[in-house]
């Protein structure tokens, strides 16, 4: 098993409403990683920027699929396999909201030693909304 290190994590994620309206997040952090079960693990803790404050963040990344797990003030799993429609129950301080996600797109560029990219475009699905969302993920 490998050493864990630290990386440096860039996350800049856009939501599009259905409506068109627009949100875009950028932020930093410093985080944890591991390879592991042909895998590589990024455990983080969130931030007020992400509105998560309280929260651990872990990116579950393979060479065809990237989960992201959270537990804390939010607990939930997403999983994103690109062409695939994923089922999860979202976990708030509010209660439980049963979502479909819908991965449009999914690029994973592993660098070890080097930067590595995460290109995602997902659709959320959750009561009546649908909420577009595109993230890019970079760690060295």
């Amino acid at each position: 098993m490998n050493a864990e290190r630290k990386v440096n994590l860039f996350t800049k994620a856009i939501q599009v409403d259905e409506t068109g309206d627009k949100s875009e997040i950028e932020f930093f952090v410093e985080g944890t990683y591991i390879e592991k079960n042909n895998g590589v693990y990024i455990t983080y803790k969130e931030t007020e920027v992400s509105g998560m404050e309280g929260t651990t963040t872990m990116l579950k990344i393979l060479e065809d699929s990237l989960s992201i797990i959270r537990f804390g003030t939010c607990n939930s799993k997403l999983e994103f396999i690109s062409g695939v429609q994923t089922h999860t129950n979202y976990q708030t301080p509010y209660g439980n909201m049963p979502i479909t996600i819908n991965t449009r797109q999914l690029e994973v560029d592993l660098r070890p030693g080097e930067k590595s990219n995460i290109h995602l475009q997902y659709s959320l699905e959750g009561g009546a909304e649908a909420l577009m969302n595109e993230i890019v993920i970079s760690f060295e």
